[in-house]
């Protein structure tokens, strides 16, 4: 049985008692992780508090090149990550090479930080007066990270804190932490100096302790929207900075002119990819005028041929959902939809369990009305709903009425339409003839409403401005006889 521990001050700390992973293909139980505890986090806080001093000084050219240091030892390490994503996530093969791939491609952009970094200069802003800003980082940044994406996440949520000069303390999800530890020992081997990232397993105790610590400057949070907005109360009331990023329920619009084919591939790929479990995923599909019959047609079509399968099988599309409890309650939602009137186009429930895995197959669902709750929940699963409209008014007053806005999409042939749906949706991420418009890394990602609470962004140039703090410093060097006494508020002159 492997044991997942902590990894404090450039040290893999091992537990033999903990809590229990999983292999979601077959249910079988591969781990032990550990539980932290107050003093864990104590420890990672003061290794982390204790290699501030020394990382934020170094150069920010010299961090700029530790992004690609470890970017190559990433490269190096893909395929023995890859396998633990797909062990112990259930994420296939081509998935979770994705997942990996996107992390290398973070660190890599990440050395272009100095580009973005940079504060303000106004010169002669009053006579002979000179003003900069000079950016400075906060201090230990608590990164809480979730289930769904433990590479990519973890090396968003770490890397940007640590190019900025701050240290990081990173809490992955229980479920699956191998590869978030991982992470840790492949950067420290790189030359990340101890104790500028430390790794510390456990549940809300382990939150709540990190919220709470004095030691904490910041808090950034990736998961559910009930505990992003208990988080960010929790952090502000502390005065701690706080970016606590929620769910999303994500809508794809259709008019009656886009191209179905490609709408049909376009729902399917961001339907039941990482089988649904995405904060981006599409799991509602808008259908407006009288394009709702063929359009669920094409996209059962494509269901009947997706492979669903143990994830370890690279011929694999669909893989298993995270736990057992996760696929039991999203059955219930699909039973429900069908006693309050919605058509089950596709039964996921009907998939058998393989070797015991927590299988749940793609699932269609047609004339889903707002205010089910298949609409208003966030599911995390293989489920596509299908809402039906007369018009593209009513299509974007759909997405506007729903409290999460991650992302939203339109497919259509008309440039006058898809421009005016950028203005109006209410969605941190908008798609054109993109389902899933999770942008490259030099562009901000947020979202909007309830699916993010924060002024700041998870990733892109917005992001520096959580990671820092700024002083404005104002310059003169007057000559001895300009000096005079005014006690006049300052103005420019």
């Amino acid at each position: 049985m492997k044991h997942v521990g902590h990894f404090i001050g450039g040290e893999t700390l091992p537990s033999r008692h903990g809590s229990k992973v999983f292999n979601p293909s077959n249910g079988q139980h591969t781990a032990t992780a550990a539980i932290g505890t107050s003093a864990d986090v104590d420890r990672a806080v003061a290794a982390a508090r204790a290699a501030f001093a020394a990382w934020s000084s170094v150069g920010l050219q010299h961090r700029a090149t530790m992004m690609l240091d470890m970017r190559r030892a990433l490269q190096d390490s893909r395929d023995e990550v890859v396998g633990i994503v797909v062990a112990e996530l259930g994420k296939t093969v081509a998935d979770a090479t994705a997942e990996v791939d996107r992390a290398i491609e973070v660190l890599g952009q990440l050395a272009s930080v100095g580009s973005w970094y940079g504060g303000a200069y106004s010169p002669s802003v009053s006579r002979g007066v000179d003003a900069v800003e000079v950016r400075f980082p906060i201090g230990v940044v608590a990164a809480i990270s979730p289930f769904n994406f433990p590479v990519l996440i973890p090396v968003v949520q770490s890397a940007m804190a640590i190019a900025c000069g701050n240290t990081v303390v990173l809490k992955p999800s229980d479920r699956d932490p191998s590869a978030t530890l991982r992470l840790a020992e492949i950067f420290s081997r790189a030359g990340l100096p101890n104790g500028v990232l430390n790794v510390v397993l456990g549940g809300k105790e382990v939150v709540d302790y990190l919220i709470e610590h004095p030691d904490v400057a910041g808090i950034t949070f990736v998961g559910s929207t009930p505990v992003a907005k208990a988080i960010r109360i929790a952090g502000v009331s502390r005065n701690k900075r706080v970016q606590a990023f929620g769910g999303g329920k994500n809508h794809m619009v259709v008019l009656p002119d886009a191209d179905l084919d490609l709408a049909a591939d376009a729902a399917v790929s961001a339907a039941y990819g990482a089988a649904g479990q995405r904060c981006m995923a599409v799991s509602v599909l808008v259908a407006v005028g009288g394009i709702g019959d063929a359009l669920v047609v094409k996209i059962n079509e494509r269901l009947t041929k997706l492979r669903t399968g143990n994830a370890a099988n690279p011929a694999t599309e669909v893989g298993p959902l995270i736990s057992g409890e996760s696929r039991d309650r999203i059955a219930t939602y699909l039973a429900d939809a069908k006693a309050g009137g919605a058509s089950l186009v596709a039964d996921g429930r009907n998939v058998l369990a393989e070797d015991g895995g927590w299988f749940l197959g793609p699932s269609l669902v047609d004339n889903v009305r707002p205010g089910m709750a298949l609409h208003s929940d966030e599911l995390f699963g293989p489920v596509l709903s299908v809402v039906r409209v007369s018009s593209y008014a009513d299509a974007v007053a759909v997405i506007g009425a729903h409290p999460l806005g991650n992302g939203a999409a339109i497919f259509t042939a008309n440039g006058g339409l898809a421009h005016r749906f950028v203005d109006e949706v209410e969605a941190g991420q908008v798609g054109v003839n993109v389902p899933i418009p999770f942008p490259v890394f030099f562009h901000n990602f947020a979202g909007w409403k309830d699916s993010a609470f924060t002024e700041t962004k998870l990733f892109g140039p917005g992001a520096i401005a959580f990671h820092t703090r700024t002083k404005t410093v104002s310059t003169r060097w007057p000559e001895a006889a300009a000096s005079r006494v005014d006690l006049a508020f300052p103005m420019p002159r």
